[in-house]
Protein backbone atom coordinates (compact mmCIF):
# COMPACT_ATOMS: atom_id res chain seq x y z
CA UNK A 1 0.00 0.00 0.00
CA UNK A 2 1.56 3.24 -1.04
CA UNK A 3 2.20 5.95 1.74
CA UNK A 4 -0.70 8.63 1.42
CA UNK A 5 0.63 12.23 0.14
CA UNK A 6 1.34 14.83 2.55
CA UNK A 7 -1.39 17.08 1.90
CA UNK A 8 -0.74 20.51 1.21
CA UNK A 9 -1.09 23.74 3.65
CA UNK A 10 -3.91 25.92 2.03
CA UNK A 11 -1.99 28.64 2.52
CA UNK A 12 1.42 30.73 3.31
CA UNK A 13 2.12 33.83 5.75
CA UNK A 14 5.65 35.39 4.15
CA UNK A 15 7.19 38.68 5.41
CA UNK A 16 6.60 41.65 2.87
CA UNK A 17 7.57 44.94 2.25
CA UNK A 18 5.07 47.09 0.32
CA UNK A 19 4.96 50.88 -0.01
CA UNK A 20 2.19 53.30 1.12
CA UNK A 21 1.66 56.42 -0.06
CA UNK A 22 1.58 58.86 3.01
CA UNK A 23 -1.27 61.27 3.43
CA UNK A 24 -0.42 63.98 5.63
CA UNK A 25 -3.06 65.93 6.70
CA UNK A 26 -2.57 69.51 7.72
CA UNK A 27 -6.38 70.80 8.63
CA UNK A 28 -9.64 69.07 9.57
CA UNK A 29 -11.76 70.43 6.35
CA UNK A 30 -13.28 67.44 4.84
CA UNK A 31 -14.67 69.03 1.79
CA UNK A 32 -10.92 70.77 1.24
CA UNK A 33 -9.19 67.48 1.38
CA UNK A 34 -11.77 65.73 -0.70
CA UNK A 35 -11.37 68.62 -3.35
CA UNK A 36 -7.67 68.46 -3.19
CA UNK A 37 -7.56 64.69 -3.65
CA UNK A 38 -10.09 64.68 -6.92
CA UNK A 39 -7.53 67.12 -8.42
CA UNK A 40 -4.67 65.03 -7.88
CA UNK A 41 -6.19 61.69 -8.49
CA UNK A 42 -7.24 63.27 -12.30
CA UNK A 43 -3.33 64.33 -12.83
CA UNK A 44 -2.36 60.47 -11.66
CA UNK A 45 -4.91 58.48 -11.38
CA UNK A 46 -2.80 55.22 -12.43
CA UNK A 47 -1.00 55.91 -8.80
CA UNK A 48 -3.80 57.00 -6.86
CA UNK A 49 -6.62 54.84 -8.00
CA UNK A 50 -7.00 51.93 -5.47
CA UNK A 51 -3.89 53.22 -3.59
CA UNK A 52 -3.05 51.66 0.21
CA UNK A 53 -2.60 54.86 2.19
CA UNK A 54 -1.39 55.71 5.32
CA UNK A 55 -2.64 58.69 6.85
CA UNK A 56 -0.84 61.65 9.16
CA UNK A 57 -3.50 63.38 11.19
CA UNK A 58 -2.75 66.96 12.41
CA UNK A 59 -1.31 67.30 16.34
CA UNK A 60 -4.56 68.01 17.68
CA UNK A 61 -7.47 66.14 19.15
CA UNK A 62 -10.15 64.27 16.73
CA UNK A 63 -13.25 63.46 16.68
CA UNK A 64 -14.45 60.15 16.64
CA UNK A 65 -17.34 60.44 13.64
CA UNK A 66 -14.68 63.28 12.19
CA UNK A 67 -12.22 60.51 11.98
CA UNK A 68 -14.88 57.59 10.30
CA UNK A 69 -16.50 60.63 7.80
CA UNK A 70 -12.71 60.47 6.81
CA UNK A 71 -11.77 56.97 6.25
CA UNK A 72 -15.91 56.68 4.18
CA UNK A 73 -14.96 59.72 2.24
CA UNK A 74 -11.39 58.35 0.90
CA UNK A 75 -12.66 55.21 0.28
CA UNK A 76 -15.48 56.76 -1.95
CA UNK A 77 -12.62 58.37 -3.56
CA UNK A 78 -10.71 54.83 -4.48
CA UNK A 79 -8.50 54.86 -1.74
CA UNK A 80 -7.58 52.35 0.71
CA UNK A 81 -6.75 53.28 3.95
CA UNK A 82 -4.21 50.68 5.81
CA UNK A 83 -3.67 52.59 8.75
CA UNK A 84 -2.62 55.48 10.98
CA UNK A 85 0.58 57.59 11.94
CA UNK A 86 -0.74 59.50 15.10
CA UNK A 87 0.11 61.13 18.19
CA UNK A 88 0.43 58.60 21.62
CA UNK A 89 -2.95 60.02 22.64
CA UNK A 90 -4.61 59.91 19.67
CA UNK A 91 -4.05 55.81 19.79
CA UNK A 92 -8.48 55.60 20.48
CA UNK A 93 -8.47 56.66 16.83
CA UNK A 94 -6.91 53.62 16.30
CA UNK A 95 -8.83 51.68 17.79
CA UNK A 96 -12.60 53.07 16.49
CA UNK A 97 -11.46 52.86 13.00
CA UNK A 98 -9.78 49.18 13.23
CA UNK A 99 -6.73 50.19 11.55
CA UNK A 100 -2.93 49.69 12.57
CA UNK A 101 -0.49 52.42 14.10
CA UNK A 102 2.36 53.01 11.85
CA UNK A 103 5.83 53.85 13.35
CA UNK A 104 7.63 57.11 11.66
CA UNK A 105 10.98 55.65 10.17
CA UNK A 106 12.32 58.62 8.70
CA UNK A 107 12.31 60.07 12.58
CA UNK A 108 15.60 57.72 12.89
CA UNK A 109 17.05 58.83 10.06
CA UNK A 110 19.62 61.88 10.11
CA UNK A 111 18.76 64.53 7.45
CA UNK A 112 21.85 64.19 5.80
CA UNK A 113 21.86 60.54 5.69
CA UNK A 114 21.40 58.31 2.34
CA UNK A 115 20.24 55.31 1.12
CA UNK A 116 22.31 52.76 1.98
CA UNK A 117 23.50 49.80 -1.11
CA UNK A 118 20.77 47.92 -2.09
CA UNK A 119 21.31 43.83 -1.51
CA UNK A 120 22.54 41.82 -4.95
CA UNK A 121 19.14 40.41 -5.48
CA UNK A 122 19.40 36.95 -6.39
CA UNK A 123 17.07 37.64 -9.97
CA UNK A 124 19.71 39.41 -12.43
CA UNK A 125 18.21 42.34 -13.51
CA UNK A 126 17.35 42.82 -17.32
CA UNK A 127 17.60 46.27 -18.96
CA UNK A 128 15.30 47.48 -21.72
CA UNK A 129 16.94 49.69 -24.00
CA UNK A 130 15.13 52.08 -26.89
CA UNK A 131 15.65 54.78 -28.88
CA UNK A 132 12.55 56.52 -28.53
CA UNK A 133 9.21 56.45 -26.53
CA UNK A 134 6.74 58.57 -29.01
CA UNK A 135 3.74 60.42 -27.69
CA UNK A 136 0.54 58.09 -26.38
CA UNK A 137 3.10 55.19 -26.00
CA UNK A 138 4.01 53.09 -23.10
CA UNK A 139 7.28 51.42 -22.37
CA UNK A 140 7.17 48.75 -19.56
CA UNK A 141 10.03 47.09 -18.02
CA UNK A 142 8.67 44.61 -15.15
CA UNK A 143 12.44 43.05 -14.69
CA UNK A 144 14.40 45.76 -15.04
CA UNK A 145 15.69 49.17 -15.77
CA UNK A 146 15.15 51.21 -19.23
CA UNK A 147 17.10 53.31 -21.21
CA UNK A 148 16.16 55.57 -23.68
CA UNK A 149 18.23 56.73 -26.12
CA UNK A 150 16.87 59.87 -27.46
CA UNK A 151 13.20 61.33 -25.81
CA UNK A 152 10.01 60.95 -24.14
CA UNK A 153 7.57 62.51 -25.41
CA UNK A 154 4.55 64.21 -24.13
CA UNK A 155 1.94 61.70 -23.31
CA UNK A 156 3.80 58.74 -23.80
CA UNK A 157 4.86 56.33 -20.27
CA UNK A 158 7.74 54.91 -19.10
CA UNK A 159 7.36 52.41 -16.15
CA UNK A 160 10.44 50.23 -14.70
CA UNK A 161 11.16 47.72 -12.07
CA UNK A 162 14.23 49.62 -11.60
CA UNK A 163 15.99 52.73 -12.84
CA UNK A 164 14.86 55.10 -15.87
CA UNK A 165 17.48 57.09 -18.01
CA UNK A 166 16.64 59.06 -20.76
CA UNK A 167 19.20 60.89 -22.85
CA UNK A 168 16.96 63.18 -24.33
CA UNK A 169 13.91 65.31 -23.20
CA UNK A 170 11.47 63.75 -20.85
CA UNK A 171 8.28 65.55 -21.53
CA UNK A 172 6.17 62.62 -20.87
CA UNK A 173 5.51 60.73 -17.40
CA UNK A 174 8.40 58.32 -16.17
CA UNK A 175 8.00 55.60 -13.24
CA UNK A 176 10.41 54.05 -11.22
CA UNK A 177 10.55 51.40 -8.84
CA UNK A 178 7.26 50.29 -9.18
CA UNK A 179 7.56 46.89 -7.51
CA UNK A 180 8.72 48.66 -4.37
CA UNK A 181 12.78 49.48 -4.74
CA UNK A 182 13.28 52.27 -3.19
CA UNK A 183 16.80 52.59 -4.68
CA UNK A 184 15.63 53.18 -8.06
CA UNK A 185 16.01 56.77 -9.56
CA UNK A 186 15.70 58.48 -12.80
CA UNK A 187 17.86 61.13 -14.96
CA UNK A 188 16.93 62.55 -18.01
CA UNK A 189 18.93 65.58 -19.85
CA UNK A 190 15.82 67.63 -19.69
CA UNK A 191 13.09 67.82 -17.44
CA UNK A 192 9.65 68.48 -18.51
CA UNK A 193 7.78 65.94 -17.52
CA UNK A 194 4.64 65.10 -16.60
CA UNK A 195 4.76 63.41 -13.86
CA UNK A 196 7.85 61.95 -12.36
CA UNK A 197 7.23 58.65 -9.55
CA UNK A 198 9.40 56.30 -7.42
CA UNK A 199 8.24 53.86 -5.30
CA UNK A 200 5.07 55.43 -5.22
CA UNK A 201 6.21 58.86 -4.15
CA UNK A 202 5.50 61.10 -7.30
CA UNK A 203 5.66 65.10 -8.54
CA UNK A 204 3.62 66.09 -11.05
CA UNK A 205 5.00 69.18 -13.37
CA UNK A 206 3.25 72.09 -11.66
CA UNK A 207 4.74 71.07 -8.34
CA UNK A 208 7.96 70.81 -9.75
CA UNK A 209 10.45 73.39 -8.84
CA UNK A 210 10.90 75.97 -11.29
CA UNK A 211 14.72 75.75 -11.35
CA UNK A 212 15.08 72.56 -12.06
CA UNK A 213 12.86 73.02 -15.60
CA UNK A 214 14.31 71.94 -18.50
CA UNK A 215 17.42 71.36 -17.05
CA UNK A 216 19.25 67.65 -16.70
CA UNK A 217 18.61 66.41 -13.26
CA UNK A 218 18.77 63.18 -11.68
CA UNK A 219 15.73 62.26 -8.91
CA UNK A 220 16.09 59.77 -6.37
CA UNK A 221 14.00 58.91 -3.22
CA UNK A 222 15.08 60.34 0.42
CA UNK A 223 13.20 60.41 3.95
CA UNK A 224 9.75 59.21 1.73
CA UNK A 225 10.02 61.92 -0.70
CA UNK A 226 12.00 62.89 -4.17
CA UNK A 227 14.85 64.83 -4.22
CA UNK A 228 15.67 66.11 -7.85
CA UNK A 229 19.11 67.85 -8.24
CA UNK A 230 19.85 69.72 -11.94
CA UNK A 231 22.24 70.95 -13.70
Amino acid sequence: MEPAEKPSPPLHLKASLHPFTLLELHLLDISAICADLSKRLQQAPQLLKNAPIVIQLPKQPIDLDWAQQLINALRNLGFIPVGLRIEDQQTPLAEHLNLPIFTDSSQKKSASSKPTNPPVSATPSIAKVVKTVRSGQQLVNPDGDVVVLGNVGQGAEVLAKGSIHIHGSLSGRALAGIDGDQHANISCSKMQAELVAISGQYLVSEDTPQQHWQKACYISLSDDGLNIESI
